[in-house]
């Protein structure tokens, strides 16, 4: 085999590889990081657990506080004071140390304040270097500060119902007690690390995965501990990596290098083996990574049913859910909810219309509330009542990552199809080495063009398929609703009908273009300054002339309208009239595109050889038909230039409409970009814009591909 062969071999089967390569890691890491995600929920799921159990101790303590005595043992009371104003006057137990009015605490500060308004308040603080619970309960005459056992059910329960141990920490101290072997102290580092964070982590602790959440304050303001849980033993089942597609990248793989090695040793000709060769080393795995997206999709559904368990898992721990306000239960569950009795609906912290959640059959499942595909796992209640969880079905990461990993795999392939025309231009007889060094230059720019346009575009086309909301944490998978939604969205289709409208300003403006070029293009005094005046508005900042437009426009002080009332005509509302705003914008449109496509005639006509005008001349052809026979078929490919580039433009039309009419009035100025840009960033519907910028993609490229098919041979030069 030659070295060109071998060559071959090697590029052909490297993307392959990598691609192969990155799916099995993009495989294997996928339960890896779905574990942390479902841990953070847990988390988040143990710190609402907490306060839910702060809040349950408040109440029992604000209800008993005429029997704080007689109840001490229900509650867990270890010990109490009574204080009138800062005297204290009795202790019971009778011989046990009194409980301090004012904790070693910096929030006890503020607990004793809101227990002189008459609140009864709870929460962590460390007294005698523990940290226990802190009661204020205040009383007609007197108030009671209590010192309690943290619940030895708290941890236990917990674990029980969820599988997760559960361990809380006040500043950097253990509360006892807990489930399983925490350190009694969190690491300095690590402490240190988690003070003020306000969201669940993931990190490690004593050789354990765990994941973190903080806990709040009695007033729900400053972090003053941290909840920590770790999947324990009957934790649910996660999802497990899909064998099955790792197991065929591994044999895409050795699928392609046989493939290609085949291709390349094989004695047909040169051309036929690359073309073989390069399709053998695509199509396994291709094939291999449509398997891995479509087992990604089972993994995905098997995650949100994990979530929702735990979910409910989080509230069965408590004694009675039903009896929390919705919200509360929400926050508890770490998603929505909604109670029902028999076929209603009697409470909800989402809005969904009723009729969505009637005639649920199935435990778990998931069904569809307008675009939106909600997954639910029912509970049963007593009372003949039923707790419904809703969730937006999870988008694993995975998915993301297949898409950077396609547009990698489209990279490395294009480098192949590079290398397969530099091999043939060197089988031509040309230098191999020459060709390299001339893609080696234009490497740089062809990075930047992949990376600034070519990624940008790849993740706007992801976004096209998903509800983005910049305010909403879910971003459900939604298909092609987005682009039937366009079918029916009359305001899209008056923006592209407009757009198409202001696009007439293009072969209007390349006619006077033409004709000044045609002027411009002699040896005259001044000409320069001439060319020079007309190119200027091309090359001024676009929001400064629409600015100074806007003026001009004006209907009481505009230039324009003062010329017209000199000649006697009435004042025109130019940009307040749905009937002439869009004209407005064509006429300026054409005053600024003048100087930029005269200067494209400009070099079509220096190009075109003087002999060919000194031979018409002879011939006694007169100006016009110099013109007709020689200057416009010469310029052919110079117009269609002009006018390929100049539609494009004037589909992209945005600065002039944002700063001038801002797509008004009554939607007359609505151009398909300025649409495109009000619902990204004004009602921040990323998804729906993205599927917008696509739609308006393919008009331009369609109308691109059908100038060059019906005026690309007509346009050539005969």
């Amino acid at each position: 085999m030659s070295r060109l062969d071998r060559a071959f071999l090697l590029l052909v089967a490297l993307p392959a590889l990598i691609f192969a390569a990155g799916g099995i890691f993009v495989a294997h890491s996928s339960r890896a990081a779905l574990g942390s995600d479902l841990d953070g929920h847990m988390a988040g799921r143990a710190a609402e657990y907490l306060r839910q159990e702060r809040r349950s101790m408040q109440a029992r303590l604000h209800d008993s506080r005429d029997w704080l005595a007689e109840s001490r043992g229900d509650l867990g009371i270890e010990r109490f004071s009574f204080y009138e104003d800062t005297l204290r006057v009795g202790t019971l137990p009778l011989d046990s140390m009194p409980v301090p009015l004012r904790a070693a605490a910096e929030q006890s500060e503020a607990m004793l304040a809101a227990a002189q308004r008459g609140q009864t308040v709870l929460d962590f603080v460390k007294i005698d270097g523990r940290p226990v619970w802190l009661a204020y309960v205040p009383l007609p005459d007197k108030l009671a500060v209590l010192l309690l056992t943290p619940d030895r059910r708290l941890a236990r329960h917990f674990h029980q119902r969820t599988g997760y141990e559960l361990a809380a920490y006040y500043d950097d101290a253990l509360v006892p007690p807990t489930v399983g072997d925490w350190p009694h102290e969190l690491p300095s580092a690590l402490h240190e690390s988690l003070i003020g964070f306000d969201r669940t982590v993931s990190t490690e602790l004593a050789g354990f995965e765990v994941a973190a959440a903080p806990l709040k304050d009695f007033d729900e303001w400053d972090v003053i501990g941290t909840a920590i849980v770790r999947r324990g033993p009957g934790a649910p089942a996660l999802p497990i990596a899909p064998l099955l597609p790792m197991a065929a990248m591994i044999v895409a793989v050795a699928l392609t290098v046989i493939g290609v090695w085949r291709a390349a040793s094989g004695r047909s000709r040169r051309s036929h083996r690359m073309g073989w060769g390069f399709a053998r080393a695509l199509t396994p795995p291709v094939l291999a990574a449509a398997w891995l997206a479509a087992t990604d999709a089972q993994i995905s559904a098997r995650a949100t049913d994990t979530l929702l368990e735990l979910s409910g898992a989080a509230v069965s721990a408590i004694d009675d859910p039903l009896t929390l306000p919705t919200d509360q239960l929400a926050a508890l569950a770490g998603v929505d909810v909604a109670v029902q009795r028999g076929s209603s609906v009697i409470a909800s912290s989402v809005d969904l219309p009723e009729r969505t959640l009637t005639g649920l059959e199935a435990t778990t499942g998931r069904l569809r509330s307008g675009r939106l595909r909600v997954a639910y796992r029912a509970l049963d209640m007593p009372a003949g009542r039923r707790l419904v969880l809703l969730h937006a079905p999870l988008e694993d990461s995975r998915k993301s990552a297949l898409l950077w990993l396609a547009g990698l795999y489209a990279l490395l392939a294009a480098g192949v199809l590079v290398f397969a025309s530099l091999a043939s231009v060197a089988e031509r007889g040309l230098e191999l080495r020459e060709a390299i060094t001339a893609w080696s230059f234009i490497a740089p720019s062809l990075a930047l063009l992949l990376v600034f346009s070519a990624a940008p575009l790849l993740f706007a086309f992801y976004l096209s398929f998903h509800g983005w909301n910049l305010l909403e944490p879910a971003k459900p998978f939604v298909g092609v609703q987005h682009y039937v939604e366009l079918a029916s969205d009359g305001l899209f289709w008056n923006a592209a009908k407009n757009t198409a409208i202001y696009s007439l300003y293009v072969p209007a403006t390349m006619v006077i273009a033409l004709a000044v070029a045609i002027l411009l293009n002699r040896r005259i005094k001044g000409v320069a300054i001439l060319r020079a005046i007309f190119f200027l508005p091309y090359v001024t900042s676009f929001v400064a002339i629409s600015i100074v437009w806007q003026w001009l426009y004006d209907p009481d002080f505009g230039l324009l309208n003062w010329g017209l009332g000199l000649m006697g005509l009435g004042p025109i509302p130019w940009l307040n009239s749905p009937a002439t705003a869009l004209l407005a914008l064509i006429i300026m449109a054409v005053w600024i595109h003048i100087g930029f496509q005269m200067v494209i005639f400009l070099a079509g006509l220096q190009s075109i050889p003087n002999e060919f005008y000194e031979a018409a001349m002879i011939d006694g052809a007169g100006p016009w038909r110099r013109f007709w026979k020689i200057t416009l078929p010469l310029l052919r490919p110079t117009t269609f230039f002009v006018l390929v580039t100049s539609i494009i433009g004037s589909f992209q039309v945005f600065t002039f409409v944002y700063v001038m009419t801002e797509g008004g009035p009554l939607h007359a100025t609505d151009v398909i970009v300025y649409h495109i840009y009000q619902n990204a960033w004004q009602f921040l519907r990323m998804g729906y814009a993205s599927a917008m910028s696509w739609a308006l993609f393919a008009v331009i490229f369609v109308v691109t591909l059908l100038q060059f098919r019906l005026l690309g041979r007509r346009m050539a030069p005969s």
